[in-house]
């Protein structure tokens, strides 16, 4: 894949389309440009995120392509607009308990799933008036979501049903409407959890890294033992309840030790999963790891396409973002909602602004409903901004990236590791490669 610039216009080249793929940032417009208009735009990399163009003056350059390029840079899209992402917690993560029966090599709760705290149950008697503290700011017709976590939250599922009923009583009460999923690794359901899940009508994602062979090096349990024969179990009686759940997903994490992405990818499709989500392990940095991830998800994305189209290639939960945003025309300012719109709980009942930063003293945010307004205040700027992407074109779909992820590699949130923006543009290009295909 080859990568041309003219400032806030890229420009993609493949073996896939028969034209240059050009894509504007800021008016989120993706269309075919002409091998002149290719020749006419600056060489780039995708670990190169500067502004870049070039002169009518310089060889190779097609004046009237370059001036046509030019024009569609200075055109703005009143379409494409900014979620304006003003503080409001709309979604919460429960840590219901910080145990888990299993031991995952890239465990980021610790090591072992408790974030260095290992509580086997969350007091539910502290936890709903927190709830309630935050559904009372909600506006009447809001949407309050709860994401369910551990350890393993199917250890202690009576807090799950407990803290459900109860923000589905209030949400009735305030004319709000409430939701839950539940992250897991399924080797603990049974009838009576399922019945569980199914009667707060759960999404549910299953963490699962790909057929017997790869699962069982990366999330053995406690002792040593695979743990696929009991997770793949667990996964087909969530899906024999499929029409009483939400959006089931399959959820696998990539590293060095693990890229055989395409391989999982064909072994989730024997499954009759919504989706799949392919995650590059937050805390590796390795070049040649990260090199063979963007290959592998290269392979998945024209298999996927191959055997069904955009429907299937948006089964692949990072290109159905991809295609959403674009589709409506939605400028993304903030990788996630960290902070704003989102918080998590530790089975403690403390706060913090991201599920992975629980336990960390440093990122404290306050206790029960004693939020500690200063911190928060620090996270409200956009991401685009605090972390200085205000020049790269593929800011609008990335949001800045994840903080955590920058924490991990570079020690700061705010600064960016290069191995982290490579593989966003890279996807990024491919996801607009197969949307002007599925598109044009």
């Amino acid at each position: 894949m080859q990568l041309r610039r003219h400032k806030d216009i890229i420009a993609i080249k493949t073996g896939l389309n028969t034209s240059p793929v050009a894509f504007h940032a800021r008016n989120l417009e993706v269309a075919q440009v002409s091998e002149q208009a290719w020749e006419s735009m600056a060489p780039s990399t995708f670990d190169n995120g500067f502004v870049m163009n070039m002169e009518s003056y310089e060889p190779g350059v097609d004046v009237e392509a370059l001036e046509s390029l030019e024009n569609w840079n200075q055109e703005v899209n009143p379409e494409a607009k900014t979620a304006n992402l003003k503080f409001g917690i709309r979604s919460l993560t429960l840590n219901v308990t910080q145990i888990c029966n299993l031991h995952c090599t890239y465990c980021a709760a610790g090591g072992d799933g408790t974030y260095g705290d290992p509580i086997a149950r969350i007091s539910v008697e502290k936890t709903l008036p927190q709830i309630l503290f935050f559904m009372n700011k909600l506006k009447e017709g809001e949407t309050f979501h709860i994401t369910f976590l551990g350890g393993e939250p199917l250890l202690y599922p009576e807090a799950i049903k407990l803290i459900a009923d109860y923000v589905n009583i209030i949400a009735e009460q305030q004319n709000l409407k409430s939701s839950f999923s539940v992250i897991t690794n399924a080797t603990l359901v049974n009838d009576k959890n399922l019945e569980l899940l199914a009667s707060i009508k759960a999404s549910v994602t299953v963490s699962i890294d790909g057929p017997a062979e790869t699962h069982d090096l990366a999330r053995p349990q406690r002792n040593g033992e695979g743990s696929s024969k009991a997770v793949i179990a667990g996964l087909k009686k969530i899906l024999s309840r499929k029409e009483d759940l939400g959006r089931i997903l399959l959820h696998a994490v990539f590293s060095k030790q693990n890229l055989e992405v395409e391989k999982a990818y064909i072994f989730f499709s024997e499954f009759n999963a919504d989706a799949y989500e392919f995650t590059f392990d937050v805390t590796e940095s390795d070049s040649a790891a990260n090199g063979k991830f963007m290959a592998e998800m290269t392979r998945v994305a024209e298999l996927a396409y191959s055997r069904g189209g955009e429907a299937e290639l948006r089964k692949i939960t990072l290109f159905d973002g991809y295609f959403r945003a674009l589709d409506q025309q939605r400028k993304t300012e903030n990788h996630c909602g960290t902070g704003k719109s989102l918080l998590s709980f530790d089975s403690n009942n403390k706060l913090y602004s991201c599920p992975l930063e629980v336990g960390k003293k440093s990122e404290l945010l306050g206790e029960a409903q004693n939020l500690d307004m200063a911190a928060l205040e620090k996270l409200q700027a956009p991401l685009i901004e605090k972390n200085n992407c205000q020049n790269c074109w593929a800011r609008f779909l990335c949001g800045g990236g994840c903080l955590f992820v920058h924490k991990s590699l570079t020690g700061d949130k705010h600064k960016k590791h290069v191995s982290f923006c490579e593989r966003t543009r890279y996807l990024i290009s491919l996801s607009l490669v197969y949307y002007e295909r599925s598109r044009g």
